[in-house]
């Protein structure tokens, strides 16, 4: 036992005097500064020992302290600068230089990373910062002109509302029936699904992932064009969006916090007419027939002393419950890291008030996330993020549902009708006091004052997690990876929806002589006074009360939907450099699953004192309930090989095989290859020697294949149900219930067994180059895209007892092509005052080869070889019919017999006159010369070729001794843009819908003076007017050349004023940095082409208008 002691003790002394070497390695404290070429403090350069993970951070000052072991070097970086490598420690002041191409810049792309100077694909990088400003519910609306090939669509206007986001034109396939048409999201490595159904309809989960990110959690976000989204392969043939959350870096705890305040208003109203304005106008229109022999002069028209009366009257309801907008945004977020581990966490709120109604939209975001290293050789992850959001929305139902009518009644409601009279809410009846339309019922204060509702509320839950296991430790091995990693995310959506009923009246008798006015007349107050009996107020509707959807006393209904996906990923990568040589390999195995349940019930007739339950309604209610589920899987195999030589020739090679569950098992898997290549030409000898003025080009290209499952899961296999009383229609009579038979799945009737991945080869060739010593700097890329066996419907008509329209085919042919080219300028004025100016464009277009081609109206059709985007077709209108010679004439000269469905007779000067182009259709799909038949279907002609397809976006930022200004401009033209037909057209009648103020009387045509009763002339003959009279707008409100405007569209979509505090002054209250903003976006139209300017080119008439919006905000880190 004794001797069993010594030799322990003798072995632990021989270890130590082993260990003594390593003990008393030579190590020296480096002390120093990091600044820019200004001499400012660079704060947060990472400063660590190389090829170690011994590191800090740069404090407030810029400085730094660290242990550095005998003969290391020194390694120094922070994002926009290029790096460097310190050998001689006696440096302590070190300048960092402005990486003006940022090719060392390290960028994400499919399951990894690499150096910008590495990149072969077309991949661009969204600049972060440059969006941290921007006050939006949903983030994609942010990056509208941040880059080239990306365009951004809606997401400005009511809060709560989502922007989509297409790459290179995606969304040119809805145009031959194409269903997905947005990108793939990946954020953190999890692959959002892009087409699954939920409920009955086929959602795109990723982007309301997307959305919902806080701006301030986000490190980077990739956008991949071309071939390089085939490393995702089935789902990214409309390009992918990669997102990578930001993650603790060395040094001392870090807590920041972003805030802003700011208000929301609309951009523009529509400019409407005056309450005399339109009794003048309904004057003109009702008096427009010379040949009318039926007009009461004292009943129809508006008299004289009514029109005086109704110069004082601006019931705008628009006006008066429009409001001003709040919104706020806070975010904080604390992170830090240590060598062996590093965590991030933040929490933020969003909050954007409506301004109309009950309309606004909040949400909550947190993520929390941690990385640590288990040991030299093995880490670990874990994340946890989601988001829990509240959405109320206008609930209108009143004469239908379409979202924007609260809007739109508000706008064209004409203002000389009050909303209350005596305290009764009045409806819109107009001259002939009656009810013509129900939309005359709507009452916008009545259904606020009703506590009706459309409350939305979203929950979303991911996790993610995973462990890495580093062969660094063999030099064999040096360099590969083993990664298995696990997400799941759960999604659940509710929308919960009350309605109710109201009363609404009108007036048996009204004051004025024509019995026309709901406000006194001036010298008629006490008859006025005589009509406020309640015996005078009757209820509207005949006599029933308006039900806001329902029955009974209205609805209550609610659906609530779940969203289940998980992802599991083994992952093998490795990436080694040996020499000159750099060598980059993956491959990775990937399995997910997608589950989603669908609940709604509906019930009539709630009682007034309703808990919004199922059982607080009243006897005869109608209940109803719907439950669905779908699922669907995917398995997936990825391979890539990369390869650089001399960090100036790249080749990467990739192949992906998916198999998804949407298709039968015989056509499970997909097969989706990719190459590419680049050469760095400025890093060749020869180059250097002979063209000295190019700084820096790189010329690469790429080849691939990626795909789509948009097809409805399980599709390919005929299912059954037993649906009450939908039996076989066949039966001994009408009367009899079919009974609760077997029969097809109408959910799932329509079967394509033989549907499989839809594929879409992409090319890309890019050069990217600079000059005038990296000052300018350009990225020019040429695409073209052919898919084939596109997952496309029939429109074939199918016999009204089969009831479902066709599965999905793979037959349709289209391909996409495009240039994209983005300039750069950069540049200082002497030390302190730098800016930047960067340019992008491009032109896409189209050409579709094989499609559901339509039958009818060929001409003015998607043609065999033509673009998607046919532009805008309509009548030639050469003048205006100003006399019944002018229509004798024309008919008579051409022949006509029949005019826009009229004959001869039935025309009436004030009508516009079309030109007869051709005859009808004939059998081989021709068409006849004119036939002096004018109409819709076979005499319109090309007004404008396409939509503008020529464009630019200029961002220009500039600064000055923290002082920083930055600015987006976009600008379009090459089409023409046509003036809304809701504006050309009172809708159903004019007696309850105001219009647009270039509808003017004054300016249109009037054929004969029109008296009142009294012998007063109400409205003046104008038969040189501009515009044609408004009581033929069933002839003159088809879309013509007359009606067509310049689409030229320049605008100041954001501008930004910055100030930083120098840290000198922050440091003194222990902050580590400040800064304030002030940002407007929206903010202004330079050019106006629409009558009367009497919407702004921002806006779309009779919808709820986009929003300009101002915020002040500050961000502080400690």
């Amino acid at each position: 036992m004794k001797y069993h002691s010594i030799i322990k003790l003798y072995l632990v002394l021989w270890a130590f005097i082993l260990a003594l070497p390593a003990i008393a390695q030579n190590v020296r404290t480096y002390q120093g500064v990091v600044l820019d070429e200004a001499g400012i403090p660079v704060i947060g350069a990472t400063v660590k020992v190389a090829d170690t993970a011994t590191g800090t951070i740069t404090d407030m000052d810029g400085k730094f302290t660290l242990e550095v072991p005998s003969g290391k070097q020194v390694e120094i970086s922070y994002i926009g600068y290029i790096p460097q490598k310190i050998s001689d420690l006696k440096q302590t002041k070190i300048v960092l230089k402005e990486d003006s191409q940022q090719l060392e810049e390290v960028v994400v792309v499919g399951y990894g990373t690499q150096k910008k100077a590495h990149l072969t694909g077309a991949i661009a990088t969204v600049p972060v910062d440059e969006i941290q400003d921007l006050s939006s519910g949903g983030l994609a609306s942010t990056l509208s002109g941040m880059v080239n090939g990306l365009s951004v669509s809606g997401g400005e206007s009511r809060p709560g509302e989502n922007a989509r986001i297409y790459i290179r034109n995606s969304d040119a396939f809805s145009a031959v029936g194409g269903s997905a048409q947005e990108p793939l999201y990946v954020i953190d490595g999890y692959v959002y699904p892009n087409d699954v159904k939920i409920g009955s309809t086929s959602e795109n989960v990723g982007a309301t992932a997307f959305n919902n990110l806080d701006p301030s959690v986000i490190e980077s976000i990739s956008v991949l064009k071309d071939a390089a989204a085939a490393v995702y392969g089935a789902r990214a043939a409309n390009g992918v969006i990669l997102v990578t959350t930001k993650k603790g870096k060395l040094g001392a705890p870090q807590i920041s916090y972003g805030g802003s305040f700011g208000i929301t208003d609309e951009v523009s109203r529509p400019k409407m007419l005056s309450a005399y304005q339109y009794g003048k106008l309904w004057n003109a229109v009702k008096g427009a027939d010379p040949t009318n022999t039926t007009l009461n002069s004292l009943r129809d028209l508006y008299q004289m002393d009514e029109l005086n009366a109704m110069k004082g009257l601006n019931y705008d309801l628009l006006d008066k419950y429009w409001k001003t907008g709040w919104t706020q945004k806070h975010s904080i977020n604390i992170s830090g890291a240590t060598e062996k581990a590093s965590y991030f966490a933040s929490i933020s709120y969003f909050d954007q008030d409506g301004n109309l109604g009950e309309l606004d939209y909040n949400r909550w975001n947190y993520r929390a996330g941690v990385d640590v290293k288990i040991s030299k050789w093995i880490k670990a992850n874990l994340q946890v993020s989601g988001d829990y959001g509240k959405k109320n929305t206008p609930n209108v139902k009143v004469g239908g549902t379409n979202s924007e009518k609260d809007y739109n009644l508000l706008l064209t409601r004409p203002t000389y009708i009050p909303e209350y009279v005596n305290g009764y809410p009045v409806a819109a009846y107009g001259v002939s006091n009656k009810e013509v339309n129900s939309d005359q019922n709507y009452s916008f204060s009545e259904l606020q004052n009703s506590g009706d509702y459309s409350r939305t509320m979203t929950s979303n839950l991911n996790i993610n997690g995973g462990l890495e296991y580093d062969f660094g430790w063999s030099d064999i091995l040096k360099g590969l990876k083993l990664k298995v990693s696990y997400s799941k995310s759960i999604s659940t959506d509710k929308n919960n929806q009350y309605g109710s009923s109201y009363k609404i009246y009108y007036l048996s008798e009204r004051a004025g002589s024509g019995n026309h006015l709901y406000t006194p007349v001036a010298g008629q107050e006490a008859a006025y006074n005589d009509l406020m009996t309640d015996s005078n107020f009757q209820l509207g509707n005949n006599g029933a009360v308006i039900l806001n959807g329902g029955k009974g006393t209205g609805y209550l209904s609610r659906n609530m939907d779940r969203a289940d996906n998980y992802q599991i990923n083994f992952t093998a990568s490795y990436n080694r450099n040996f020499g000159d040589h750099s060598i980059g390999a993956l491959f990775s195995i990937e399995k997910s699953e997608f589950e989603s349940e669908y609940l709604y019930g509906y019930v009539t007739n709630p009682y007034e004192f309703t808990t919004g339950q199922s059982n607080s309604v009243a006897d005869g209610s109608e209940q109803s309930t719907t439950f669905t589920r779908a699922e669907s899987g995917t398995l997936s195999y990825i391979g890539r090989l990369n390869y650089a030589y001399q960090d100036k020739y790249m080749l990467e090679f990739l192949l992906r095989s998916d198999s998804s569950t949407k298709f039968a098992p015989e056509n499970y898997w997909g097969f989706f290859p990719s190459v590419s290549a680049g050469w760095i030409l400025s890093q060749e000898e020869w180059f250097q020697n002979k063209v000295k003025w190019v700084d820096y080009l790189k010329l690469r290209g790429s080849f691939g294949l990626t795909g789509r499952d948009n097809t409805t899961a399980w599709q390919w296999m005929q299912t059954y149900g037993t649906d009450k009383d939908k039996g076989p229609v066949f039966g001994t009579g009408l009367e009899n219930p079919a009974g609760s038979h077997i029969t097809l799945n109408k959910n799932n009737s329509a079967v394509n067994r033989d549907a499989h991945w839809d594929k879409s080869y992409k090319a890309n060739i890019g050069l990217d180059f600079s000059v005038l010593r990296n000052r300018l700097s350009f990225t020019i890329d040429g695409y073209y895209e052919w898919n084939r066996d596109m997952l496309l419907n029939y429109d074939a008509s199918i016999p009204g007892t089969v009831g479902t329209p066709s599965a999905k085919v793979n037959y349709g042919e289209m391909d996409n092509y495009g240039i994209e080219v983005s300039a750069t300028w950069r540049d200082k004025i002497g030390k302190d005052f730098k800016y930047k100016v960067q340019v992008n464009t491009g032109y896409t277009d189209n050409k579709v080869l094989l499609m559901d081609w339509k039958t009818e109206n060929l001409y003015r059709q998607i043609q065999k070889g033509g673009r998607t985007d046919i532009g805008t077709w309509g009548m030639q209108c050469i003048g205006m019919f100003r006399s019944f010679q002018d229509i004798e004439e024309y008919f008579t000269q051409n022949n006509i017999t029949s005019y826009m469905g009229k004959n001869k007779s039935q025309m009436r000067p004030g009508m516009l006159i079309y030109k007869d182009v051709r005859g009808a259709q004939q059998p081989d799909g021709t068409y006849a010369g004119p036939d002096g038949i004018v109409d819709k279907d076979n005499d319109q002609v090309h007004l404008s070729n396409r939509s503008n397809p020529y464009g630019f976006t200029t961002n220009l930022s500039a600064e000055w001794k923290g002082i920083s200004l930055s600015a987006q401009i976009g600008a379009s033209w090459g089409g023409y843009s046509f003036i809304p037909s809701a504006a050309l057209k009172p809708g159903n009648s004019l007696e309850y819908t105001n219009m647009p103020s270039f509808w003017n009387p004054d300016d249109m045509f009037v054929y004969n003076d029109i008296y009142d009763a009294g012998g007063n002339l109400v409205v003046a003959a104008n038969r040189d007017a501009k515009y044609p009279n408004l009581n033929y707008s069933d002839v003159n409100s088809v879309t013509s050349s007359f009606w067509r405007v310049s689409g030229t569209r320049v605008n100041l979509n954001r501008l930004t004023l910055a100030y930083s505090i120098p840290s000198r002054y922050t440091k003194l209250l222990g902050v580590e940095s400040c800064r304030f903003n002030v940002t407007g976006q929206n903010l202004l139209s330079f050019y106006n082409p629409y009558p009367d300017n009497f919407i702004d080119p921002m806006t779309s008439y009779g919808s709820y208008p986009t929003l300009r919006k101002f915020t002040i905000g500050v961000n502080v880190t400690f």
